[in-house]
């Protein structure tokens, strides 16, 4: 017999019934109980069950500390070009590196049946972060950067027409007099 996923008794499965065994269990997605998933007893539960397969979300927060690496590598090769990608390319990895840390840590809590820790809370609450960290980011992306770019632009182009300081000659000041 396959267990319920939960400790508490009041709380009980939103995927599986109770009495389930792995060979009834369809090949296809069960029918989840939405209700149940967003009831406060079931997310505040103070220690879930740590039975529970939790390999797929270890390997998604593993995914994004990898997906961390490839954008600090990517916006490394694009901030050679434009210095203003330095700080799109913090930005990026500190979402994903942060979030996929966290939530590995996470992800360990509950393994180790660790109380409050381990909550399904502190999963929501993660992906509520994530989820308004990455609107950030694509406000930033969309709105800021480009304004920054632009200004960027324009100094460059404004620079190029200023005379240029020659090599160990100090800068005379406009006060000062031949």
């Amino acid at each position: 017999m396959v267990e319920q996923l939960t400790e508490n008794q009041r709380v009980r499965s939103p995927i599986l019934r109770p009495g389930t065994t792995l060979s009834v269990l369809p090949r296809k997605m069960p029918n989840i109980n939405f209700r149940q998933i967003f009831s406060l007893d079931y997310i505040f539960e103070k220690t879930p069950s740590s039975n529970s397969s939790y390999i797929y979300l270890a390997f998604l927060f593993g995914f994004l500390i990898l997906l961390a690496v490839i954008a600090w590598i990517g916006y490394g090769r694009l901030k050679k070009k434009l210095p203003l990608w330095g700080k799109m390319q913090t930005r990026v990895f500190n979402i994903f590196f942060y979030i996929g840390l966290t939530g590995l840590i996470l992800i360990f809590f509950r393994w180790q049946a660790i109380s409050y820790l381990g909550s399904r809370f502190f999963l929501a609450l993660l992906l509520l972060v994530f989820i308004i960290w990455g609107l950030y980011i694509i406000y930033f992306r969309l709105i800021i950067l480009p304004k920054e770019m632009a200004n960027f632009q324009t100094q460059k182009s404004f620079e190029k027409y200023l005379p240029r300081r020659q090599a160990g000659l100090p800068r005379k000041d406009k006060n000062e007099r031949s």
